[in-house]
């Protein structure tokens, strides 16, 4: 099911096993928080343990969860895997999932990390936290302004979803400090967004890629400058283009629509929109060669024939001259 799926379903019935997949961290901590409420636990230090760090054995996991609750209907167990981890005893979670306590709630939190467990969790009940619609961001975000009784306009409501890249876990913490930052005006206008949000790498490789599409040249490397003053970032940026680049010229020569490129790609609706709008700038043969002179500029990267900063340079200089 999908994550916006999750509440009403709690509402109905409560699995025995969850798994919760998918890239957004905000939604899988709101997940495990709308499993844990449902449970409605009235001993929690009894009946509920989190594990989470280096080590995670499920012997513990198991020994706790075929224990019956005390003075609570159920007992909630919530494995942090989202993160690297050592696994011991993988065995008895496979063991135990085969007849598990109809007393005991267990949730994976897998993350990216599901093809790991994907013979473990055919039985599961799987929360997809991933891919949410510009929809449900708006909703989200008006919902949460609505508790501080502050309002956006919506010229800034689309500039914090586009700095965000509608991120849920990066608004939510952005929120934050822009109803802070509005205090008693309760009022989010433009100009406080560009002020106070931090704009995601993600963003500024949309913003790179577009002005070099529409060939302002000035603009390219007053960006290029602000992503060169961060080395660690910078020795990142052809992948990251490159993979952007790949994205476009799928769009671009495929006929599916946006929900299912979405899907197919791994990515939110939101990245598919924007390369539906960017790649309508470039001829297919453009991005073609664009793709080709990435690859190239990879290999030549990875095999330390050339550095970050020229292999950056070549490419934009080569966008800006098509």
């Amino acid at each position: 099911m999908q994550y916006v799926e999750l509440k009403n379903s709690l509402k109905n019935n409560i699995c025995n096993n969850y798994a919760l997949v998918g890239v957004d961290e905000f939604l899988l901590n709101k997940s495990c928080e709308l499993i844990y409420n449902s449970l409605n636990l009235q001993m929690p230090t009894l009946n509920y343990v989190k594990f989470i760090g280096e080590i995670v054995d499920f012997n513990d996991v198991v020994k706790f969860l075929n224990t019956m609750p005390m003075l609570d209907e159920k007992k909630l167990a919530i494995v942090n895997l989202n993160v690297k981890t050592n696994i011991l005893n993988l065995p008895k979670l496979a063991e135990y999932v085969k007849q598990p306590n109809s007393q005991a709630v267990l949730v994976l939190v897998l993350g990216e990390n599901d093809k790991d467990f994907k013979s473990i969790i055919s039985n599961f009940e799987i929360v997809d936290c991933n891919r949410l619609t510009e929809k449900f961001v708006d909703s989200f975000i008006l919902s949460e302004l609505k508790k501080s009784q502050t309002q956006i306009v919506a010229d800034a409501l689309k500039t914090l979803k586009d700095y965000c890249v509608c991120d849920l876990t990066k608004i939510n913490a952005e929120l934050n400090k822009l109803i802070s930052y509005v205090s008693e005006k309760k009022l989010i206008e433009k100009c406080d967004v560009e002020l106070m949000v931090n704009k995601t790498l993600e963003f500024q490789i949309y913003e790179l890629t577009e002005n070099m599409a529409k060939k302002n040249k000035d603009r390219v490397f007053e960006l290029l400058a602000s992503l060169r003053a961060k080395k660690d970032t910078f020795k990142t940026l052809l992948p990251l283009i490159y993979n952007h680049f790949r994205r476009l010229f799928h769009v671009a020569i495929s006929k599916s629509n946006k929900s299912e490129l979405s899907q197919y790609l791994n990515v939110k609706e939101y990245a598919i929109t924007v390369a539906f709008n960017q790649s309508k700038m470039f001829s297919k043969r453009n991005l073609k060669q664009i793709i080709e002179i990435c690859d190239k500029l990879d290999y030549e990267l990875k095999q330390s024939i050339i550095s970050a900063d020229y292999a950056i340079d070549y490419l934009v200089l080569k966008v800006l001259n098509m």
